[in-house]
């Protein structure tokens, strides 16, 4: 068993020994090149970083403040507060939905439902009332003979409000 480990050791070795020198020649000839490269961009990345500035100070007060609720230590301290109201806003609506059914099934079964009919009016409405008024009253006043109505003019100011105006009575009531 440690020959088949010593074997495949050998052959990982003799494989991998180019491709490190390899890289280690790529490295040393692309090194200065990289220098050059990164050397010539270093100006424009530095304008760049600072006009992003803004941009990324923005984007991590959004980030810290998204995550406060996740690293403040208060929210160990209010776990089994948040675990009584919860449950006990769970059994609040079994409970309720429990009632309500039960309300429901015994109003049904029992045919005590509110809603669902309306009852006839007794007696009659505001506008038969008042036909009904209209009609004694045209009677009446067909059958009474005409009496010739006087109007005397004032000369002068008259006021024309309520006082000004002769109230009418009437012989007869409907009460």
């Amino acid at each position: 068993m440690d020959g088949a480990l010593v074997k495949f050791l050998t052959v990982v070795n003799l494989v991998w020994w180019p491709i490190s020198k390899l890289i280690a020649t790529v490295r040393i000839v692309l090194s200065p090149i990289l220098r050059l490269v990164v050397f010539l961009l270093s100006p424009i990345w530095i304008v760049g970083s600072f006009l992003v500035l803004p941009f990324v100070h923005l984007a991590r007060g959004l980030y810290h403040t998204l995550t406060l609720p996740l690293q403040v230590k208060w929210l160990e301290r209010i776990e089994t507060l948040y675990i009584y109201l919860g449950t006990a806003g769970l059994i609040g609506c079994m409970t309720g939905a429990i009632l309500y059914f039960i309300f429901r099934f015994l109003s049904s079964s029992l045919s005590i439902d509110a809603g669902s009919k309306e009852k006839p009016r007794k007696g009659r409405t505001t506008a038969e009332f008042r036909a009904a008024r209209r009609e004694k009253q045209d009677q009446v006043l067909t059958r009474s003979l005409p009496i010739p109505v006087v109007v005397d003019k004032v000369s002068g100011r008259r006021g024309r409000g309520l006082l000004s105006q002769t109230i009418v009575e009437e012989d007869d009531s409907d009460f």
